[in-house]
């Protein structure tokens, strides 16, 4: 009997200790079911990994980009930067892939790191996202690398506002072949305004060394109508700057040299101040004087875009009033710099907002037939919309949208050392480009509309009643 008792105290005390081997055991092997090990803490309470998900701290994260990156890679992983402080307050550094491999690293763009070794080709619009090794992998086609950087932060990654301790739990562990798609709808507008470029100076630009216009990356395309009110009367043979930027403003056809008026005079609404009516921040940046034609018609409303002194009375006006938030002309060199500047101070805070870009060199220099310097300038708008690109894919509420006030030149291809010549220094009535990407811009696409809808496109962001001339354009 003794003996018996002895065996069932034996047994007894093996099922204790099993049951606190297989209870520890348990608790060890708890954890994130994504791939990538986490050695960071999940939180001040007890929950386990399942209830809390995947969390690492971003402040311990280094951005790697390839050494001598492209200005594609160089933009996304500035925006991304800028993107992850505004949503954590991390201040996150970028290095080259020729420094030493850390343990955790955001590789952005096509790194020398096994981990961004990918077997998925990627075609147009396509990007990859996912994480090995502890490592956050962000690739793309062309552009789209940009769209990686975006969906991190704001699809997958769940972030808490002001915090650097982020949910990763959802950001696939392996490679996902990832298509871009816009959102639907748009808060904010980036509207970019190449004076006087037509199809040919891009297509002679690339010709001539420049790698690809970025916009033609974009995955809408259309033409904009130019003509003006001047034209439809048979007044004018084409329009000017002046009557085609108040077209592209207010919605309304007018007279050459109007700016922000109706063809009988009257001030109308431009869909700068209808965004700065609603609450949105707005601004203004050109390459050509801050009383130039186009910059004016988004801030001014007079009947004569020569009126130079009116025109700066009333831009001072709206600077001292604070009724605009941005205004930089004459910018030259420093366009893309503008343009960051102008971007980080308008969204601040998440903010709405509109901003109107202009390269104005481009017309003045296709008026003098100047092909290197045109062809300059086309390079000088282009590296500004490459930095919008990647602001854009990493705030997928904006819109972009390039375009042209008109042609100028007439430039076409022919027997010259460029393969294309100048025919006139003056204006054309030839459609210009429409490039679009970001929310709500697939109405855009394989489009020719009047140059007036670009104006009903910026104002459906802001308001939803009716802007613009209704009447038909006649």
């Amino acid at each position: 009997m003794i003996a018996f008792k002895r065996i069932s105290a034996l047994i007894l005390a093996l099922c204790l200790v099993f049951c606190l081997f297989s209870f520890v055991s348990c608790n060890d092997n708890t954890g994130d079911k994504g791939g990538a090990s986490n050695n960071n803490q999940t939180g001040n309470n007890n929950q386990t990994s399942e209830e809390t998900g995947k969390i690492i701290d971003l402040s311990e994260y280094v951005v790697v980009i390839p050494d001598n990156s492209s200005t594609t890679v160089d933009y996304a992983a500035q925006n991304f930067v800028s993107l992850v402080e505004e949503k954590t307050g991390t201040n996150l550094k970028i290095v080259e892939d020729s420094v030493a491999p850390l343990q955790k690293e955001i590789l952005i763009g096509n790194t020398n790191r096994e981990e961004s070794k990918t077997q998925s080709p990627l075609e147009k619009m396509q990007y990859l996202l996912f994480i090995r090794n502890e490592k956050i992998v962000m690739q793309g086609s062309g552009i789209y690398v940009g769209a990686a950087c975006g969906d991190f932060i704001n699809k997958y990654a769940k972030a808490t506002q002001g915090s650097p301790k982020i949910d990763i739990s959802s950001v696939p562990s392996s490679e996902t072949l990832l298509t871009y798609a816009p959102r639907e709808t748009s808060k904010s507008v980036i509207f970019m305004i190449g004076d006087g470029m037509g199809f040919n100076h891009i297509l002679l630009t690339e010709e001539q060394g420049l790698d690809g216009f970025v916009a033609k990356e974009f995955p809408f395309a259309g033409e904009s109508v130019t003509r003006s009110q001047s034209v439809i009367n048979g007044d004018k043979a084409f329009t000017d700057s002046a009557a085609s930027a108040t077209a592209m403003s207010t919605g309304y056809k007018t007279i050459n040299g109007y700016i922000g008026v109706d063809k009988d005079g009257n001030s109308v609404l431009n869909v700068r101040e209808l965004a700065s009516s609603v609450g949105a921040k707005t601004g203004v940046i050109t390459t050509d004087v801050i009383t130039g034609a186009t910059p004016s018609a988004y801030m001014c409303h007079i009947n004569s875009r020569y009126a130079e002194e009116e025109l700066q009375g009333q831009i001072d006006a709206l600077i001292a009033d604070k009724k605009i938030d941005y205004c930089a002309g004459s910018v030259d060199d420093n366009l893309t710099a503008e343009v960051k500047n102008a971007l980080s101070t308008l969204s601040k805070n998440n903010s709405s907002f509109f901003l109107m870009v202009e390269e104005g060199m481009i017309d003045k220099a296709s008026h003098s037939n100047k092909y290197e310097d045109m062809m300059s300038y086309v390079r000088r708008f282009d590296d500004a919309i490459e930095y919008a690109t990647q602001f854009a894919l990493c705030h997928p509420d904006v819109a972009l949208v390039v375009t042209a006030d008109h042609e100028t030149g007439k430039l076409l291809p022919g027997p010259t050392d460029y393969g294309y010549g100048f025919r006139t220094k003056d204006h054309t009535n030839v459609n210009v480009p429409i490039y679009s990407i970001g929310a709500g811009t697939g109405v855009f696409k394989d489009v020719v509309i009047e140059n007036i809808e670009l104006a009903k496109f910026c104002a459906g962001v802001y308001a939803s009643e009716p802007f613009g001339q209704t009447a038909p354009i006649e």
